[in-house]
């Protein structure tokens, strides 16, 4: 019981010496008045770059699994009694949601700013539809 108790104080102490630091590094984000305010900047630095990384992921894996597919359907049409069609189709088909996914996310990303823009009810056409 001793133990646990000591080890909820060195987690406790440790979140506050991270918000503390946290607040001498961003002092901005750390002091801004409009939570709107900051949740814009924590986008910026944090989800940007991590949705970037996430974009580059989903066209690599796209790519190589629409080559994959491709092959695969080359296989089916040279011999089709060894070779089903349906792995090709599959890794088509996946190739396609990843090579979209980063469409996807822009659309959604593009969605979720005009809410927390204090625009809520109206959203940006796509398109121009």
């Amino acid at each position: 019981m001793k133990n646990s108790k000591q080890e909820l104080l060195n987690d406790v102490l440790t979140g506050l010496a991270v918000a503390a630091a946290f607040a001498a590094v961003f002092p901005s984000i750390a002091m801004a008045t409009d939570v709107a305010d900051a949740v814009d900047q924590a986008s910026t630095a944090v989800v940007a770059p991590f949705l970037v990384g996430v974009t580059y992921v989903c066209y690599g894996l796209g790519s190589v699994m629409t080559v994959m597919g491709i092959a695969h359907a080359k296989k089916h049409a040279d011999n089709p009694g060894q070779n089903p069609l349906g792995p090709a189709l599959g890794k088509l088909g996946a190739g396609a949601a990843f090579l979209s996914a980063p469409t996807l996310i822009g659309v959604i990303q593009g969605t979720g700013t005009t809410v927390m823009g204090g625009t809520t009810g109206t959203f940006t056409s796509i398109g121009g539809f």
